[in-house]
């Protein structure tokens, strides 16, 4: 993102090699998967979780706790009150049921029809569209905040995805960025074998890259920290077992078998693998 000479290493991704930024620390993966690839992981199955109602409801309690904190930030940078809120990706909506909860106008964007059916369903209203930001008529200028969780790192054209939302965020709107994090003590200690690096990662940005690149798309006011989620034992065991890890992955496993149920679904506040960036964009109106 800085425009520096990159670097091709070896990865633990298939088929792909990293470039890598020594000045930014930007990584990307090269050569980048094919469509039919992508389209083949992003199945109704994507999505972590047991497949029965008691399992499903666990989930969901699990994600509608992390996105409070998501939107407990945005609610001291924006008043909901008067805002229209989007988030990117936003799965089966758990996130936007807490911003609503909150008074903000919500909308959603999500690639699964399956995920997006879910998510209206939730909410009670078809708020949520299926496809991308690229391929909605979605106005400019309308949007007080915009979230994107786990999503930048997905896209073929982050820079492109940044200038999308500064379109549609009103003078002095707010975007919250969440992506894994190449500064995290996760990368530090597994190195290649990190659990981030997949095929479907396109993208690992350091705290300076991606400041580098919301400043060359007109943010200001840019604020990058570690993030926080809420987890639960099973789903980080859950996750290790899908995305294997040597050696972790069967201890994390063995971890589960050894914790009883109402311990292992025990919601866990976590700085593990990700930043989180917010920013404005840049103007003189800022959300009443």
């Amino acid at each position: 993102m800085c425009g520096r000479p990159t670097h091709l290493r070896r990865s633990a991704v298939p088929n792909c090699a990293l470039r890598a930024c020594p000045e930014c620390r930007l990584e990307f993966l090269d050569p980048q998967p094919e469509d039919s690839v992508l389209a083949a992981i992003y199945s109704d199955d994507y999505f972590l979780g047991e497949r029965d109602a008691e399992g499903a409801e666990r989930r969901s309690r699990m994600k509608r706790a992390t996105g409070a904190l998501y939107i407990d930030t945005l609610a001291r940078l924006v008043r909901p009150e008067n805002a229209d809120l989007l988030e990117i990706g936003c799965g089966h909506g758990e996130v936007l049921l807490e911003a609503r909860k909150r008074g903000f106008r919500v909308s959603g964007i999500e690639i699964s029809a399956h995920a997006a059916a879910i998510a209206n369903c939730c909410l009670g209203e078809p708020a949520v569209s299926v496809g991308t930001l690229e391929t909605l008529p979605l106005a400019r200028d309308r949007f007080g905040a915009v979230l994107a969780a786990d999503v930048i790192e997905h896209v073929r054209d982050p820079e492109g995805l940044l200038l999308r939302i500064r379109e549609m965020l009103i003078p002095g709107g707010v975007l919250l960025l969440i992506t894994p994090s190449l500064d995290s003590w996760t990368r530090r200690l597994l190195r290649s074998r990190w659990m981030e690096y997949k095929v479907e990662h396109l993208y690992y940005f350091s705290a300076m890259s991606v400041r580098l690149l919301l400043e060359r798309c007109g943010f200001d006011e840019i604020r990058v920290s570690p993030s926080r989620k809420v987890l639960t034992i099973d789903y980080i065991a859950r996750h290790f077992s899908r995305f294997r890890v040597p050696i972790l992955s069967p201890l994390i496993s063995l971890l589960r078998l050894a914790v009883p149920g109402r311990i292992a679904h025990r919601h866990l506040l976590v700085s593990a693998s990700g930043l989180m960036a917010i920013a404005r964009k840049a103007g003189a109106r800022r959300p009443e």
